[in-house]
Parts: C-alpha cells; sequence; structure tokens
C-alpha cells in the first residue's frame, strides 16, 4: 500500500457537516451531508472521523451526542439517518479530550490536536485527511503532517446539480432537495422570529403605560424614552436581516419555487396563501422602515410613538410568520415537491441559488450577535 494512502477522513464539525444552531446542537446540511459520508463510507471505503473545538459550556460528551444524533433524513421504514450512523462515538475527538490526554489546553488549528486525533485512532498522521472550511485549520492539519482539504461553506455547487431520488418522503415531507433547504432556512428564520419577539417585549415594557393622556385643547409631549445601547444595537441588526436577507434570499427564492411547481402542474390557488402572506410581510417591513427612521432622526416627541409602532409591526410580523413556517414545512413545500421530479428538483434547487448572495454565512454571525445583545441584560 501506498505510503501516501489514505486510512482516515477527519472533518470538522461546525459549518462543514452543518450549522451549530445553538450550543451543543448540529443541523447537518441536508441532503449534502448523507451524500458526502455514504460516498466516503461505501464508495472509498474509508473511516471517517472528527475533529471539533467545544466551547467550556459544552462537554466532550455533549459535544459526541451533538455530532452523532444530527439528523440527516430517514431510512426505510421511517427511522431517522443520523451522523452517528456513518462515525464512531470513539472516533469523534474534542478538543476538551485532547487537552486531558496532553495536560494542556490545545485547540484547532494548533497541530498537536490533528496528531493526537489520528494517535487515537491508531492511525499514522500522514496517513489521514482533513476536511473543513476553515483555512487556518486546513493549515494546522497540514502542520502536522495530514493532508487536508478546504470544504466550501455552505455547502454549493459541487452538491446542488447532483440529481438525487427522494430522501425520506413522509406525509410531510416530499424528500426533494429544494425541500431540505428552505427548511433549513427556516431554522434561521426561527432564531430572527424569537429575537423580533424579545425586542416586542423589550420595546412594550420601555413604553406600557407610559403615554400621556391627551387633551384636544393642547399638546403635551410623551416622556422621552432612552433605549438601553444593546436593544438599540440589536434592533439595528434586526432591521438588516429583514431588508437584506429576509426578503431577497428567502421570500423570492421561495416565490420562484412557486412559478416552478406551478409550471409543473400544481393549482396556481394553493399558492395564494403564501404570495399574500409575503405581501404582508412586505408592508410590515416596510412600516418598520419608516419606524427605524423615525426612532434614529426624529424628534423626542415623535420618538416615543415611533417605538410603539416598531413593538406592533414586529410583533404582528413575528405572529404571522411563525404560522407561515409551519404551514410552508408541512403542507405547501410536501405539495409543491409532489409535482417535481428528480430534474425539477435539481433545477429548483439550482435556481433558489441566485436569489440573494451565494453564502449566508454573514446572516448567520449577526443572528448570533443580535441574541448575545438580547440575552446579555445590562445597557
Amino acid at each position: 500500500m501506498s505510503q501516501n494512502a489514505t486510512d482516515v477522513v477527519f472533518f470538522d464539525a461546525r459549518d462543514t457537516l452543518g450549522e451549530v444552531d445553538r450550543p451543543g446542537h448540529l443541523i447537518a446540511y441536508r441532503p449534502s451531508t448523507a451524500q458526502l459520508l455514504e460516498a466516503v463510507r461505501t464508495q472509498l471505503k474509508l473511516r471517517i472521523g472528527v475533529i471539533t473545538n467545544l466551547p467550556a459550556d459544552v462537554t466532550a460528551a455533549m459535544g459526541h451526542q451533538m455530532v452523532r444524533d444530527a439528523v440527516l433524513g430517514e431510512k426505510t421504514g421511517g427511522e431517522r439517518l443520523t451522523i452517528g450512523d456513518f462515525i464512531n462515538d470513539g472516533d469523534i475527538i474534542t478538543n476538551h479530550e485532547a487537552s486531558a490526554a496532553l495536560g494542556h489546553s490545545v485547540q484547532k488549528p494548533e497541530p498537536e490536536i490533528f496528531r493526537y486525533a489520528a494517535e487515537r485512532l491508531g492511525v499514522a498522521v500522514e496517513r489521514c485527511l482533513f476536511v473543513g472550511e476553515n483555512l487556518l485549520e486546513i493549515m494546522g492539519a497540514k502542520a502536522a503532517g495530514m493532508r487536508s482539504l478546504l470544504k466550501p461553506c455552505p455547502p454549493g455547487r459541487e452538491f446542488a446539480p447532483a440529481l438525487v431520488a427522494k430522501l425520506g418522503q413522509t406525509a410531510t415531507d416530499s424528500g426533494r432537495q429544494f425541500e431540505a433547504f428552505f427548511e433549513h432556512e427556516h431554522l434561521l428564520g426561527e432564531r430572527i422570529f424569537a429575537a423580533g419577539e424579545a425586542i416586542a417585549a423589550a420595546l412594550a415594557k420601555l413604553t406600557e403605560g407610559k403615554a400621556p393622556r391627551l387633551d384636544p385643547g393642547r399638546w403635551t409631549s410623551p416622556p422621552v424614552i432612552t433605549l438601553p445601547d444593546k436593544l438599540r444595537r440589536a434592533m439595528s441588526y434586526f432591521m438588516h436581516l429583514i431588508d437584506h436577507f429576509a426578503d431577497p434570499v428567502h421570500l423570492r427564492a421561495e416565490e420562484a419555487m412557486v412559478e416552478v411547481a406551478i409550471a409543473c402542474g400544481m393549482d396556481s390557488q394553493k399558492t395564494r396563501w403564501l404570495v399574500d402572506q409575503h405581501e404582508q410581510a412586505r408592508a410590515y417591513w416596510r412600516a418598520l422602515d419608516v419606524a427605524w427612521g423615525r426612532i434614529r432622526t426624529g424628534d423626542a416627541d415623535d420618538r416615543f410613538y415611533a417605538l410603539i409602532d416598531f413593538q406592533r409591526c414586529t410583533q404582528a410580523f413575528v405572529e404571522l410568520f411563525q404560522a407561515h413556517a409551519v404551514r410552508e414545512n408541512n403542507q405547501l413545500y410536501p405539495e409543491a415537491g409532489s409535482f417535481f421530479d428528480d430534474t425539477d428538483d435539481a433545477m429548483v434547487l439550482n435556481l433558489v441559488s441566485h436569489f440573494g448572495p451565494s453564502d449566508i454565512t454573514p446572516y448567520v454571525a449577526m443572528v448570533e450577535r443580535m441574541e448575545a445583545l438580547l440575552g446579555g441584560g445590562g445597557d
């Protein structure tokens, strides 16, 4: 066997196999991660491992469970297919375990953790390949003696055009790739909704019961409300996400998918509610843009009422789209997918990739910062 042959492929977890939407929880990319792991195991016939850095508040045991339990789809019979079906628990290496074994703190991209991972699996480091989205970690693996490969984040056209038969079709899941794509985006949307709820609640607390009693004979100024710095900054992120992510990246892509479904035979009347609710959301967002401008540049008397308008529009939008996402996931997507064959599915996935930026990673980072500002407390 060649000196340079590969025995083990180590993957990074976060942003390589999926996204971590909260500490200790990995949402796998679907269906690309399943395709990738299946090909490595059955076609390349290689052992698969994971090397991952965990934060201090996520234990090694939690990290192992996070990787193992990430859902990829469904097996025949309805049982869930997870990353754990491809990777043995003992082949998952965390920075916590490496630090304990080596007697000092170590994590990627330090070469030491890559050498430790190879040793733990009983494989020569030069017979290992590390795959990840982080260039520094790629360099660290190379410095350790591993070969390495940079993987795009999120998965792009190296997977999207592939024709794949339905995966895990159920009564509420067409099994099509486009559906998994949109449902994955909904996970980010749910975090934006939760942040919107928190912003609306904070604004309601600031303004509730403070409006002056109006006298038709004279004007009474409302109280001056000073926005806490963290709330103001969170609102700024919220508005950027609404204006630059929600509509151009998600809504317009969904509408393009619906147009293709109608061309494939779906009754257009069954999609009318989606278009109507999208327009209602856009009306709320236009109102939020006006209210946000008033908050930033208006006079003190108007700013009080602008805060109330911002709170009410945000609450209305959030309540509408929480229900909207559930109906899409469980009704619209499965029905639209029933009109697509494999070629249509690949075409739709390719089509929607042209809406908005090719990489939504910056928006994920914005959501993380917004959540931190809303949950950090204080000013």
